[in-house]
């Protein structure tokens, strides 16, 4: 239960109004991958230079390369 309270992170699905829980975390801190607990969005979300995370993408599949 633990763990499960650790993954989740604060925001709501674009879509549906769900949870999202953090995917990936780049060691940088530049970039966060969420996804929804409830539809399966993705949710790409990106640093400003205020520091500041801010949604840039939304997608179904998560292309990584």
């Amino acid at each position: 239960m633990e763990e499960e309270q650790q993954k989740r992170y604060a925001g709501k699905c674009f879509d549906c109004g769900g949870l999202l829980e953090l995917v990936e975390l780049d060691i940088q801190g530049v970039n966060k991958i969420m996804q929804c607990r409830d539809c399966g969005l993705f949710h790409i979300y990106k640093k400003d230079f205020l520091g500041r995370y801010k949604l840039a993408k939304i997608t179904k599949i998560l292309d990584k390369p």
